[in-house]
């Protein structure tokens, strides 16, 4: 029904929702839904300041999204509309027909088994347990309707004792009827006085059709003539009396059902209110169900609904819902906005057919479906909003309304309506009239915007309201991205720039009059083109920002699974290192072992004078040699493991000792057994006992891995620790630190005894790496701590 303007009864929320066009996406999520009630609760939907069932709406839908992806969904499918029939069953006297009866019992078989079936997943789906805990079931109805009504809608003959009594009268009555009649029927047929050789029923009175010409020959009642003539429908003078019994049989029949029937109804009519209130909740569960289904389908995500205090609206990745249902939500380019104190209001810019009416439209809708209890199609947080907004173009010719006439009137209406916790979205504000005066207005309605502290979204076209928004701190510019190249819009909402109309540009690539252009640029002020250019600069560093930022994070992406892949083969190594020294370690022991055991027994024989000197010795030879021979096995081993080389040159390939990443060096100090190595483009000076010579042939095989230790550290603290500790920590530390390219580290070791120390200072003196190393500064720690340089 149209609204007029002028009305004093105009609603300027219910106006915004028609707008923004809420109805079209309930509509759409109706579909989802299996009964008439969920959907009209699905179509009553409206933004509520009900925060509490907000929330728990929305821990409803997200159970539901949870038990459909788990294909454990609710067994809703024969729910039905039973609402008129149970307020029928209320009425004194009411009378339901059988097949009303198993409507009502089909609800009451789903109500019985959702009930069973979310009892069973209590912990698992609790709000929606909690929201069906009133779900009422009645087995008492449901058999007493399934033992007197079969599948048919027929009444069983065991509906009571007195129809299955009569019933079985009507069978014998009749089978007594039909077999008179087969007589008569057969009598008459080999007479050639019948029409047809069957009997039939007419009026509920068993007839036999006889030919016209020989309606005089049986003596009974008429009861029709076919339509051509040539028949008449006899009721023989011998079966009227059956026939009449027969009937008041089945009359009685009729009585009796209608009884069965009316005790049902009663029945159920004690029972109605509760029966209406299991079709409100199932109608419910089902809405929804539907709005877990649309979610699922369209990219729904569940919002946070925020306190009153907590003044802020949060937009993420937002897809227009109508846009998403026309074109498919992978066909929508996504939007992201913020509002919060200290930036209450966006102005949005740029040319014609750009995007900006959808931006205001997206907004407004998934903020209205937050609000309604359906998840946005994106990231949202929000606290209550009622939402006002002016969209499109309303002129009437009936009420004497141009368009800016219209526009006013309704923005009029909203700052009548409008308070804090109010979302104001206006198209083209202060269009369809002189653009100078058009912008002062909207400049001054802002200002009242900003005054109210209410969020806003405004779109312009207008140069100076750009500069107007670049003067408000609570105002950010924004617009929607052109490629300028191919003069299409790309959908692409920018944040904190403004946006150009391209007005001339546009009239260009349609062919428009150079001539006609130059006359019309000699029109434009410096002012406004200099924004204009302002802007163009603003839009094309916005865009190298975003490119750069964009390689910047798939850089820093690359580098973490690089340390990830060194962090998991520096683990690998150091397990593979462990079981070698251990395996070595155990062979020695052995060694060690049999070696002592030579030594006693050879000593202990001696003593005991056993055996001869002369053979204890050539034993004693024997075994030596043979612990010899095993200790020789283990040095060749790991001669053959590591290969350190003696000597090196300027270009030999080299790699770090338990590991395939291959090296070369750079300079060798073969006196010194050090070289300076270069390892995918970072330089090590390191010890011949850290690298393994390679073969050129080596390289192709072998895995390069990044031997960054990126949590190396140039202070470390000994302070405390045993010196055996210290020194082990200290040697693995100078190595992170040689990888790191390090130039120095710090230990801080105390004063104490000077022990710890004197110990670090000796192992020092001895590392091949080491350049040289001091006491600390007093600035620096004193004789507190130890600074050690590196070779270069």
């Amino acid at each position: 029904m149209a609204v007029s303007l002028r009305n004093d009864d105009f609603n300027p929320f219910i106006e915004t929702m028609r707008q923004l066009e809420f109805q079209g996406v309930l509509d759409f999520i109706a579909k989802y839904c299996i009964s008439t009630p969920g959907k009209e609760i699905i179509n009553r939907l409206l933004p509520t300041d009900n925060t509490s069932w907000l929330r728990t709406e929305h821990d409803l839908i997200s159970e539901a999204v949870r038990m459909i992806m788990s294909d454990d969904s609710l067994p809703l499918e024969n729910l039905q509309d039973t609402r008129h029939l149970l307020h029928k069953s209320i009425i004194q006297n009411a009378t339901l027909i059988p097949t009303d009866l198993l409507e009502i019992a089909d609800m009451l078989r789903v109500s019985r088994l959702i009930k069973q079936y979310i009892k069973s997943r209590d912990e698992e789906y609790p709000f929606i347990f909690n929201h069906l805990q009133e779900l009422y079931d009645n087995k008492v109805i449901e058999k007493h309707i399934a033992d007197s009504i079969d599948e048919t809608g027929y009444v069983r003959d065991t509906a009571s004792r007195q129809l299955a009594r009569i019933r079985t009268d009507i069978q014998a009555k009749s089978s007594r009827l039909r077999n008179r009649l087969n007589k008569i029927v057969r009598q008459f047929s080999d007479e050639d006085k019948l029409q047809e050789e069957f009997f039939t029923i007419r009026e509920g009175r068993f007839v036999i059709p006889i030919k016209a010409e020989h309606k005089r020959h049986l003596s009974g009642i008429i009861h029709g003539v076919s339509q051509t003539g040539a028949t008449v429908f006899v009721e023989p003078s011998e079966i009227i009396e059956l026939n009449n019994e027969l009937s008041l049989l089945q009359n009685e029949e009729l009585r009796e059902i209608n009884r069965i029937l009316q005790d049902l109804t009663e029945e159920i009519g004690s029972e109605a209110q509760a029966l209406l209130n299991n079709i409100l909740l199932l109608s419910e569960l089902d809405a929804v169900i539907a709005k877990a289904r649309y979610a699922l389908d369209y990219g729904g995500i569940k919002p946070e609904i925020l306190d009153e205090e907590d003044n802020n609206i949060y937009l993420k990745a937002i897809k227009h819902p109508v846009l998403a249902q026309a074109r498919g939500i992978k066909n929508v380019v996504p939007l992201s906005i913020e509002f919060d104190n200290e930036q209450r209001g966006h102005l949005i810019s740029g040319p014609n057919a750009g995007g900006k009416t959808v931006a205001l439209k997206n907004i407004g809708l998934n903020v209205a479906m937050a609000l309604a209890g359906i998840f946005p199609l994106g990231e949202c947080k929000t606290n209550y909003r009622t939402i006002f907004s002016t969209i499109g173009d309303h002129q009437s010719i009936e009420n004497d309304l141009s368009t800016f006439s219209s526009q006013m009137l309704q923005i009029k209406s909203i700052i009548d309506h409008s308070t804090h916790n109010s979302l104001v979205l206006i198209d083209e504000i202060g269009s369809g009239t002189d653009p100078q005066e058009g912008a002062a207005l909207a400049s001054g309605i802002l200002d009242t915007f900003i005054e109210m502290k209410l969020f806003f979204i405004a779109t312009t076209h207008q140069s100076s309201l750009k500069t107007y928004a670049l003067n408000k701190e609570v105002i950010a510019n924004a617009s929607l991205e052109f490629d300028e190249e191919k003069f299409k819009p790309t959908y692409h909402f920018l944040t904190g720039i403004p946006g150009n109309s391209y007005a001339f540009s546009l009239a260009q690539s349609i062919g428009m009059s150079k001539l006609v252009l130059k006359r019309a640029e000699s029109y434009l002020g410096d002012k406004h083109s200099e924004i204009e250019n302002s802007i163009a600069i603003l839009q094309k560093y916005r865009t190298e920002a975003v490119k750069a930022k964009s390689e910047a994070e798939s850089q820093r992406f690359k580098y973490e699974k690089q340390l990830r892949d060194y962090e998991q083969r520096s683990n690998e190594l150091k397990i593979k290192k462990k079981e070698i020294v251990d395996k070595a370690k155990v062979e020695a022991l052995t060694i060690i072992e049999n070696a002592n055991a030579l030594v006693e027994n050879t000593i202990r024989e001696i003593k005991e004078e056993k055996r001869a000197i002369a053979e204890i010795k050539t034993d004693f030879n024997q075994t030596k040699k043979e612990i010899e021979k095993s200790v020789k096995k283990i040095e060749r081993s790991v001669a053959e493991k590591h290969e350190h080389p003696e000597t090196l040159k300027q270009g030999d390939n080299v790699s770090l000792v338990d590991s395939t990443s291959i090296g070369s060096v750079l300079e060798a100090d073969n006196e010194a057994q050090t070289a300076l190595t270069d390892f995918n483009g970072v330089k090590f000076r390191l010890p011949y006992s850290k690298l393994i010579k390679r073969k050129a042939s080596d390289i192709k095989k072998s895995i390069p891995i990044e031997y960054i230790k990126y949590d190396a550290v140039t202070k470390l603290d000994y302070r405390g620790m045993r010196a055996d500790e210290a020194l082990r920590d200290l040697d693995e530390s100078i190595d992170n630190a040689i990888l790191n390219n390090m130039d120095f580290i710090t230990i801080v070791h105390g004063k104490g005894t000077g022990a710890l120390r004197q110990s670090i200072h000796d192992f020092l003196s001895r590392h091949p790496a080491i350049a040289s190393f001091r006491l600390g500064e007093i600035v620096e720690g004193g004789a507190g701590v130890t600074i050690v340089k590196f070779n270069e």
